[in-house]
């Protein structure tokens, strides 16, 4: 079957052999990552479609799980925010369903995680992004769709935090120099922190060219100097340095 919405596996440097699923048109999401390595969002939405076929989604998950490949997770990734996919729950439990055993990820932006329900239940792993420690920066960072607010996604990580204590939680933070790593701005990542309280802080940094032309990567001492501040509260390593 030539499968066109599940890829891999593929190695990851944090999930080992990950099997990805990409549920969107390029480029669908709700917020416009000046770092993102797809380049440009080109529909900016808040707005949740079946955007493929529930169906078929189910079919190329089965063709690879009967062809006996291993691989040690089920990755939403791809290209776009995976929740925007409005069957994404279903998709969860059909993995779950035929394999009761598979670790399923979710690499998410967060923004949608407070209009999701129970849709996210079966997860073993999600990986929230936090680029901002202010209003300015997230706006400067992730260029959010209208309505979207610092303020609104610390409050529903943390939420989802308390709601799901089963699900593992990787806190992303992408750091941009010039922009969101001044001794203030850890202060102020430190605090948020805390409030979420996620399993682990994981440090990223430029890899390959993003949206915008300007962002460069932090020198590898800064790295250490916010890793070892986030590790006074939370265990944190450094992705990229």
């Amino acid at each position: 079957m030539n499968r066109k919405t599940v890829f891999g596996p593929i190695h990851s440097r944090r999930l080992g052999r990950s099997l990805g699923i990409n549920l969107l048109p390029f480029k669908t999401c709700s917020l416009d990552c000046v770092y993102c390595e797809c380049g440009a969002t080109t529909d900016l939405t808040l707005q949740r479609q079946e955007f493929v076929p529930l169906d078929q989604v189910r079919k190329e998950l089965d063709a690879f799980f009967d062809s006996g490949v291993p691989f040690d997770y089920v990755t939403f990734s791809g290209l776009g925010e995976p929740t925007l996919y409005s069957r994404i729950g279903g998709i969860i439990r059909h993995v779950k369903n035929r394999c009761p055993d598979t670790k399923i990820c979710l690499l998410t932006n967060a923004t949608l995680l407070d209009i999701m329900g129970d849709e996210l239940d079966g997860l073993d792993l999600i990986v929230p992004s936090l680029d901002g420690s202010c209003e300015e920066e997230f706006r400067t960072v992730n260029r959010p769709a209208p309505g979207l607010t610092l303020e609104k996604l610390v409050r529903d990580i943390a939420e989802f935090r308390k709601m799901h204590p089963r699900i593992v939680m990787w806190l992303e933070i992408f750091l941009v120099p010039g922009v969101n790593d001044s001794d203030d701005s850890v202060n102020r990542f430190r605090e948020l922190i805390g409030q979420i309280a996620p399993d682990k802080v994981q440090l990223n940094s430029l890899d390959r060219k993003g949206a915008v032309d300007w962002i460069r990567v932090p020198p590898a001492g800064r790295m250490q100097e916010i890793q070892a501040v986030f590790a006074e509260i939370c265990p944190t390593e450094i992705i990229h340095a």
